[in-house]
């Protein structure tokens, strides 16, 4: 590969920002997306609509009351909130996540993987977070409701599909269990941070991070690399790789509440539901990938 000085790279660059270039470009990601795709993907946030528009007597029995749950409330709890503004931000998140994950999974010619995952995370996850929350009962959580699990785990979608458009455009690139793996440290290393876990945790987390990290350095060097060159040939594509990482990373840090945030205005936030969400999102997608579905390289 001939080595690109600065200026020819902006160049370049330039010549991919022209409107018939970046015409090209949405034409080559939405390729093989139609409109089923987006109907099955509108269902959920259609459903979670139509609930909103129930009478308060209603919704209320759909919530999960925590000491004296009704079996019912363990599925029903993810598709009731508490008000407009928090059915509009997770509605906001579920569209962005959904949207890159469904783009990143076209790519790598993954679609119905990508569907599959979905529906499975929005059928079993209320389940699971409703078993962790009567299990634990959380001190002031006497209700759980929301959408905020399923939404962290699309959030989780994003990376992994990345990873495996990468993985199948260069076969050095090896997606194996250590990858999911670094997605789950990182979110526990996330968590051992904000709520002050034992030092000790904190940094055999750290140091684990870390050697995965190094045992995978040749993967991240052609990671990089063929961003780099999705930079010269795609630039929307590489914009969409670099955002579905960069979310899942920000995601964590500034989406997750900090004790202080917590407790603020009396009010305690469910901050389970971001992590079990997350997590089980990393789990389900990570694993499908390295274990019952094998991935073939293009």
């Amino acid at each position: 590969m001939i080595k690109m000085s600065l200026k020819e790279r902006i160049e370049k660059a330039k010549v991919g920002l022209r409107l018939y270039s970046l015409k090209n470009q949405v034409r080559n990601l939405i390729s093989g997306i139609d409109k089923k795709d987006i109907l099955l993907i509108a269902i959920f946030p259609l459903i979670i609509f139509l609930v909103m528009l129930l009478p308060l007597w209603i919704r209320e029995p759909l919530e999960l009351n925590i000491e004296n749950p009704s079996w019912w409330q363990y599925i029903t709890q993810a598709f009731v909130h508490d008000g407009w503004k928090h059915f509009q931000g997770n509605l906001l998140c579920y569209f962005l996540y959904s949207f890159i994950g469904l783009l990143l999974a076209n790519q790598s010619k993954e679609k119905k993987s990508f569907l599959k995952l979905l529906f499975f995370v929005i059928l079993t996850l209320p389940i699971i977070s409703s078993t962790v929350h009567v299990f634990l009962r959380l001190p002031l959580i006497k209700y759980a409701l929301g959408s905020s699990g399923i939404i962290s785990s699309l959030a989780s979608f994003m990376p992994i599909f990345g990873l495996i458009y990468l993985s199948k455009k260069n076969e050095k690139i090896n997606f194996d269990i250590r990858m999911p793996l670094i997605l789950l440290i990182y979110i526990f290393l996330i968590f051992a941070y904000k709520y002050s876990l034992n030092f000790f945790y904190l940094l055999l987390t750290v140091i684990f991070l870390l050697s995965f990290l190094y045992s995978l350095r040749t993967s991240f060097k052609y990671i990089l690399l063929e961003i780099r060159k999705e930079i010269e040939f795609n630039l929307l594509r590489a914009l969409l790789l670099i955002v579905s990482f960069l979310i899942f990373i920000i995601v964590p840090l500034e989406i997750f509440p900090s004790l202080t945030k917590i407790f603020s205005e009396e009010v305690f936030v469910d901050f389970l539901v971001h992590y079990v969400g997350i997590s089980y999102g990393i789990i389900i997608s990570g694993f499908y990938f390295v274990f019952p579905h094998k991935i073939k390289n293009h």
